[in-house]
């Protein structure tokens, strides 16, 4: 049974491995002391500064993350992935929806999310969710990717 809990740092090891899995499955470019320099210090990057973390378990296993930055009125999604085994179990939305609702009750009006175009399934996710895309832009990540950006508003 799989449940989302907020992060603690037994979790950092797992999420490190999540999202490196979806890395190595797409073809991106891991960079520990660069683009992935978050994932090893949550609190700093996230916690710290009004943000939240959030983790899916399979009992004690990691196998999904997202997390989230505020801005003022605004948010921003980062680090949302799933391994490959759980997808299509409706945990992407779960997810999303704590991250949602988590920035309503902050007095957020909106939530921007920026994704790689090689992530369609979360992109319909978004979609059905009500985020509208609204842009494209280079990503500083060292593949230079090209993501689709995708806006929630009002949340």
């Amino acid at each position: 049974m799989c449940r989302i809990v907020p992060y603690e740092h037994e979790h950092r090891d797992g999420i490190v491995h999540v999202v490196k899995n979806v890395f190595d499955e797409y073809g991106f470019t891991w960079e520990t002391d660069g683009y992935c320099r978050d994932l090893y210090d949550v609190p700093t990057h996230y916690l710290g500064t009004g943000g939240m973390f959030w983790v899916i378990l399979d009992y004690e296993q990691v196998v999904g993350c997202a997390g989230m930055r505020l801005h003022a009125e605004r948010s921003e999604l980062h680090r949302m992935y799933l391994l490959r085994t759980y997808r299509g179990r409706g945990l992407g939305r779960k997810i999303l929806e704590t991250c949602l609702a988590y920035a309503g009750e902050r007095g957020c009006r909106s939530m921007q999310a920026w994704s790689d175009v090689k992530l369609v399934n979360a992109h319909r996710l978004y979609v059905k969710l009500g985020f509208v895309c609204n842009g494209q832009r280079i990503c500083d990540d060292p593949d230079q990717s090209l993501e689709h950006g995708f806006l929630k508003e009002p949340l």
